[in-house]
């Protein structure tokens, strides 16, 4: 389980990977269940504690760490 901080207005974003096999069908990935997303604890007024469970292939990263690829 990846656990992350997050703030009031802040995000992260769930895709599949680069390297994922492009006939991998969704059934096949998630053929181990969905993605869980759990909000573990409230460390203070305006932050929470998610917790995400996700099969290796889906990339799990911080808004502010994410870069959109431009067409």
């Amino acid at each position: 389980m990846l656990v992350i901080t997050r703030r009031a207005g802040e995000a992260f974003y769930i895709y599949p990977t680069q390297d994922i096999n492009p006939s991998l069908t969704v059934a096949e990935l998630f053929a181990n269940g969905p993605i869980k997303i759990a909000l573990l604890e409230s460390i203070k007024r305006n932050q929470t504690r998610v917790g995400i469970e996700a099969p290796d292939e889906i990339t799990i990263l911080r808004e502010e760490l994410y870069e959109p690829k431009l067409a």
